[in-house]
């Protein structure tokens, strides 16, 4: 089985682990309308950038620009960061989670991307930021112990570990009800390898091949989806891959619809986006990972995580030679795992 990266096209992605030491380095972009500005904490001046950077080794990520700081978290070897600013003196202000953080230039390899990816990256620091500066004047009057425990849901939110699949406490047994699976073309193959409904009676697949936000945000996607929902059914939404730098129109849609769903009694839970192979439509395996950790970090609780992305790179799996889409058996594994993944 193919292993790192495929081949693949505008849909599919595949594992970026050890290639990280083969990523060119880009140039920086710097925000317009901005200039250098004051960190509150240290005085030490931040010059706004945009621009992707992966960990060439677990990487320590420190609450400010300076070695004697305290470390929030770690940036696993592989990890692709969001790099929003940058020191004189070899620093570099990265978002992490839910929260800023700062990781030596000399431990990272910046990675290029387009112009989407690198305007989803603006978008999400300053977020990050706003939503950081309105909570400041709370937080200056929050118990050490408390920050303590704040900082570590915030590490939590960065997205390495992906939450266990479990459902929200008074959710109903994972047994209970329809099986429904929310995806794109990756969907809709898995659901043809397996013989699809009349196969596997009380599950669904509702796929759009090509689809994404645009298609998913839909008035007829939700009502597509809404059809099978009963009290008891259990959603895997596994999308992404054909947009990965928009996974902050994702967040908050995917919010919205799993808590509508739930009122319905259902349980939601969100598959990460597989590994793709080597293709011609510029999907790469970090991306992929940057998504999953958007999401994974920063969904609603309530909604449960399956790694299958973690599952195919450590299990193998095969790609088409379009890099993006699986060999039937591949899709019969990934079947079987998100199956076993709720209790089916």
């Amino acid at each position: 089985m193919k292993k790192g990266f495929g081949k693949g096209n505008t849909r599919c992605r595949r594992g970026w682990k050890a290639a990280v030491f083969a990523v060119m380095l880009c140039a920086a972009f710097m925000l317009p309308g901005t200039g250098i500005f004051a960190s509150a904490a240290n005085a030490t001046e931040i010059a706004p950038a945009v621009l992707a950077a992966a960990a060439l080794q677990d990487t320590a990520v420190y609450a400010l620009p300076e070695d004697a700081s305290a470390v929030v978290g770690t940036a696993a070897a592989g990890q692709a960061l969001n790099i929003c600013g940058k020191t004189a003196d070899g620093w570099y202000e990265t978002v992490f989670g839910n929260t800023i953080g700062y990781v030596k230039s000399s431990a990272v390899a910046e990675i290029a991307v387009d112009s989407a990816m690198a305007e989803a990256l603006a978008q999400q620091a300053q977020f990050v930021k706003a939503q950081l500066q309105s909570q400041t004047s709370g937080q200056a009057q929050t118990p050490a112990g408390q920050q303590s425990e704040a900082a570590l849901q915030a590490q939590q939110a960065a997205g390495q570990t992906p939450l266990p699949a479990q459902p929200e406490a008074g959710q109903p047994p994972l047994s209970a009800g329809n099986l429904i699976f929310v995806g794109d073309s990756r969907t809709g193959q898995m659901g043809n390898a397996v013989g699809g409904s009349a196969m596997h009676p009380g599950t669904a697949f509702v796929a759009c091949f090509g689809g994404g936000v645009d298609w998913l945000s839909g008035q007829k996607a939700k009502q597509d989806i809404d059809r099978f929902v009963t009290p008891g059914s259990v959603i895997i939404l596994n999308y992404g891959v054909n947009d990965l730098s928009r996974h902050n129109d994702y967040i908050p849609l995917i919010n919205r619809y799993a808590q509508d769903w739930r009122k319905k009694g259902a349980s939601v839970y969100f598959a990460s986006v597989g590994p793709v192979g080597e293709n011609a439509y510029g999907k790469r395996n970090w991306a992929v990972e940057y998504f999953n950790g958007q999401l994974g970090g920063r969904l609603d609780q309530g909604i449960g995580r399956i790694d299958l992305y973690g599952y195919l790179t450590a299990a193998g799996y095969e790609t088409l030679p379009d890099g993006l889409h699986y060999t039937p058996d591949t899709y019969a594994r990934m079947f079987q795992f998100l199956c076993q993944s709720v209790g089916r």
